[in-house]
């Protein structure tokens, strides 16, 4: 994940602390998080993706703008990602609202990715039923080969782009032998943070 311009107040700073101390000790899929949503009969999903960027107060990722969860911003726009970092013991909650990202950003991240994953990102139409994975590696394979003979421009799909949750809440907790599990809490009230603690809660 890349930061940039995070702003100088405590949970940014701190987030950015704990992401770089995971990687250090070795945390292979720091940047994964795992993001909910709820769709229109308020049944919550949640899945793994692989946050790129964490810009001012945005921490970006990139789908398909076809997709489930797509369909689940467009009816809810509040989200919650969750962080886990074993190595560390450290779980990071974070909650925020989610928009589309620039058209000039996505493309930009876009012409920047390897050939391999756009190609991928061109042929699928994610979350849609298909008969076998191997119709899925047919469709890529025909798609690797136009682009190679110059039949199909390698250009951002327009639904396809980025994804930014703009943060107003973080919640870091780091596991204790004796369950007094530390929590520590940051949420937004206008253009201030109010920082709180909670209580643990006992698992096995």
């Amino acid at each position: 994940m890349l930061f940039n311009n995070l702003p100088k107040e405590t949970p940014f700073e701190l987030f950015h602390d704990y992401y770089a101390r995971a990687e250090e000790h070795g945390d292979k899929f720091a940047e994964a998080g795992c993001i909910s949503s709820v769709d229109q009969e308020n049944q919550p999903h949640s899945r793994f993706v692989n946050f790129k960027y964490f810009f001012e107060d945005n921490l970006v990722f990139f789908s398909n703008y076809k997709s489930h969860k797509a369909k689940h911003f467009e009816a809810n726009n509040k989200v919650s990602v969750n962080f886990w970092w074993p190595n560390l013991e450290v779980q990071v909650r974070i909650e925020g609202i989610i928009s589309k990202c620039a058209e000039k950003f996505s493309d930009e991240h876009f012409q920047g990715r390897e050939p391999s994953k756009n190609i991928a990102a061109i042929i699928s139409e994610q979350s849609e039923e298909i008969e076998s994975y191997e119709l899925l590696k047919e469709k890529y394979e025909a798609m690797k080969e136009r682009i190679e003979n110059g039949a199909h421009i390698e250009s951002r799909p327009e639904n396809w782009g980025g994804y930014q949750i703009k943060v107003d809440f973080f919640e870091f907790w780091e596991a204790n032998d004796d369950r007094l599990n530390y929590r520590e809490c940051y949420k937004k009230s206008d253009d201030s943070w109010k920082k709180y603690f909670l209580q643990s809660w006992a698992y096995s």
